[in-house]
């Protein structure tokens, strides 16, 4: 009956679980691995984010050289149309046009216009000046448009019709694609890429890629005329090198030597040593000195490599952002050299529309050219302006802007305003560029309207008013009292201020009696400069 109590008191102890029945050991190298899995994790995102990171900069760089070969599209075809434009007004206005179509058509096929063949129509069914061997295709309709462009089915030309506003077609231009290839690659950009145009379903290869042995590869487009077609850029992905694969899967090894490394601590510096101290102690008999306990090491040597594994990923974060850095400079040489490019393009259509002025016979052709050159010289000078304060990130300064405006509106003044002076009072404010374009215009329509009704003296004051905002007054003589000009002429310029002084958020403030408009624009603080 002793006995009884013994065995409940065995049966009442449970069972021990299969974790329990783990060693020591191997349930701390578990539990290391499970806490250390979410940082390996991580890390691996962190990897393969700044993986994407990589082809989001170059995508970027993509679509930086695209804007650069858009360019020279487009300025390779606006040469030949304003040279086509410009003869279809002389063959209205000739009875021969034998001397002119050799003139023109050697014209268009002399650098820098781009070659090709050609016909004009100037107004009629049948083409009036053609190209040696040149068949000219039906001309399609303008569906609204100054212009359409076709490419041809096996891709090997281009056709381009060109409308009057009417609707009726003024020439027509055929290219071939070796032409095109040559004048959008020069100068030829020492970088592996492929340029294409695209119609629909057909490609007109412009430029070859040197090599394709990337495995992915980044597209971007750029649509002309409603998306009718676009010129696209095709540039190899960059490539998972070696290191990317490396900090992709250190990771993982860094995870499962951690773990190693853990297990191995706990054995040698705590489990290895507690068996030896056991094995000490159950040894132990009474009349026994001591204890001899074996000597416990120190793990503070293992600070020192933490210290180590610090100082790598130190250097790691701080080559990465040199990498940013360098990536953050291309982009702004990349936005500075397109300002730049956009000034010299607006120079040299003001250029054109000067020499087609000059050369015009007609009088009113060659106001009209001179009343848009004006204002494509103000948007020029804008730009202009603007690029000079880009690295300073301070606005548009528009004391030099106005002044250089009232020189280019000096030079080009007609005949009945060539004495004109314009007196300048200026503030030294700067603005954003979208204020700088409208107040530009804004001057340059006013001055303009007052040199057609033969003004003499000009002022323009600006003068600021509060921190963040100016007032902009421009007085005209010829416009003070009753205007003596062509009624139409002053409903548009009326028509014009009042829609720039919206875009300004400004109401004009008209005084007939002393010929002055004024308007109140926003400037930027220093600070914001």
């Amino acid at each position: 009956m002793r006995d009884a109590p013994v065995a409940s008191a065995e049966a009442a102890v449970p069972k021990p679980s299969r974790w329990d029945r783990l060693s020591t050991g191997f349930k701390m190298w578990i539990i290391l691995s499970v806490g250390l899995l979410p940082l390996g994790i991580i890390a691996v995102m962190a990897s393969v984010e700044n993986a994407r990171a990589n082809r989001e900069k170059a995508h970027v760089e993509a679509q930086g050289l695209l804007a650069i070969h858009v360019q020279r599209f487009t300025l390779a075809l606006s040469r030949n149309a304003f040279t086509i434009r410009a003869a279809r007004d002389a063959l209205l206005e000739a009875d021969d046009a034998t001397g002119i179509c050799a003139r023109t058509l050697g014209r268009l096929d002399r650098a820098p216009n781009t070659p090709g063949r050609f016909a004009l129509y100037a107004g009629e069914p049948r083409a009036r000046c053609v190209s040696p061997g040149f068949r000219p295709p039906a001309p399609l309709p303008s569906n609204g448009q100054i212009g359409r462009v076709i490419v041809s089915p096996s891709a090997d030309r281009l056709v381009v019709f060109l409308y009057d506003p009417v609707g009726a077609v003024e020439g027509v231009a055929e290219y071939r694609r070796e032409a095109l290839a040559r004048v959008i690659d020069t100068p030829a950009i020492d970088d592996d890429f492929a340029l294409e145009l695209v119609q629909g379903e057909r490609i007109m290869p412009l430029r070859p890629r040197r090599s394709s042995r990337q495995a992915g590869e980044i597209r971007a487009d750029f649509p002309f005329i409603n998306g009718e077609y676009a010129l696209r850029i095709r540039v190899g992905a960059p490539p998972i090198s070696a290191s990317e694969v490396l900090a992709i899967l250190s990771p993982v090894l860094m995870w499962l030597w951690a773990s190693l490394v853990g297990w191995i601590l706990v054995q040698r510096l705590l489990l290895s040593p507690l068996r030896r101290i056991q094995g000490v102690i159950a040894a132990y008999k009474p009349g026994d000195r001591g204890l001899d306990l074996p000597p416990l090491r120190t793990p503070a040597q293992e600070i020192g490599a933490l210290g180590e594994a610090f100082d790598r990923v130190t250097r790691t974060v701080a080559r990465h952002e040199a990498e940013l850095e360098a990536a953050v400079a291309r982009q702004k040489r990349l936005v500075r050299e397109v300002h730049h490019r956009v000034k010299n393009n607006l120079q040299v259509v003001a250029s054109l529309l000067n020499l087609h002025s000059r050369g015009s016979a007609n009088e009113a052709v060659a106001a009209a050219y001179a009343s848009i050159q004006r204002r494509v010289d103000a948007l020029a000078v804008v730009h202009r302006n603007h690029y000079a304060e880009l690295e300073d990130n301070r606005g548009v300064a528009l004391k030099p802007l106005i002044s250089e405006l009232a020189a280019n509106l000096r030079a080009t003044a007609p005949a009945g305003a060539a004495g004109m002076q314009i007196r300048l009072d200026i503030a030294s404010l700067h603005v954003t560029q979208d204020v700088a374009v409208s107040v530009a215009f804004l001057i340059t329509e006013i001055v303009e309207f007052g040199m057609l009704c033969g003004a003499s003296a000009v002022s323009v004051a600006l003068d600021p008013e509060e921190p963040a905002c100016a007032r902009l007054a421009v007085e005209v003589d010829s416009l003070a009292g009753p205007v003596d000009c062509d009624p139409a002429l002053e409903d548009r310029f009326e028509r014009i201020i009042t829609g720039l002084a919206r875009q300004l958020r400004s109401a004009l403030d008209r005084d007939s009696a002393a010929g002055r408009y004024a308007v109140r624009i926003g400037t930027l603080a220093p600070e914001e400069g």
